[in-house]
C-alpha cells in the first residue's frame, strides 16, 4: 500500500533504511547493515518477514490524510534541488483506488515526506 526510502546521496549507506506498510497496518522496516564496503548499494539487508510493528489505525488514518493534502498522486514524479550536493534520496511509492504513483526526491522533502520519515523514528528503531 505505501513505501518509503530513505538514500543518502554521499558515500554512506548506513544511515539508509526502508519501510513498506500494508493496507491492514503490518508495518515492516529494514536498515542498512552499516557496512560501508559496499557504497554503491543502498539497502543490504531484507525487509523482514515479520511485520516490525503494528501501526494504530489512528496513524494510519494520519496517513491517509497526510497523502490527500500533498496531493500525493499527482504530484511530479521526480522532484529535485540542484543547488544541493549532498542531502537525500526520498522515494515514496504508493497504492490508491487500483493506481500505482512512484515519486523520487532529489534533495528536497515537501510534504508528505517529513510525516512518513517520523514513522520510522518512533517504530522503527
Amino acid at each position: 500500500w505505501l513505501r518509503f526510502q530513505a538514500i543518502n546521496r554521499g558515500k554512506d549507506p548506513s544511515y539508509n533504511y526502508r519501510w513498506q506498510l500494508h493496507e491492514d497496518g503490518h508495518w515492516f522496516n529494514a536498515w542498512h547493515s552499516g557496512d560501508t564496503s559496499d557504497w554503491q548499494t543502498p539497502f543490504d539487508t531484507p525487509l523482514p518477514d515479520q511485520p516490525t510493528a503494528e501501526l494504530p489505525a489512528t496513524l494510519m488514518q494520519q496517513i491517509r490524510e497526510q497523502l490527500l493534502l500533498a496531493q500525493f498522486m499527482t504530484q511530479p514524479p521526480f522532484q529535485q534541488d540542484k543547488t544541493v550536493e549532498d542531502g537525500s534520496y526520498y522515494v515514496v511509492t504508493a497504492q490508491r483506488d487500483g493506481q500505482t504513483h512512484e515519486v523520487i526526491y532529489n534533495a528536497v522533502s515537501p510534504p508528505p515526506v517529513p510525516f512518513l520519515e517520523k514513522i520510522v523514528h518512533q517504530y522503527g528503531y
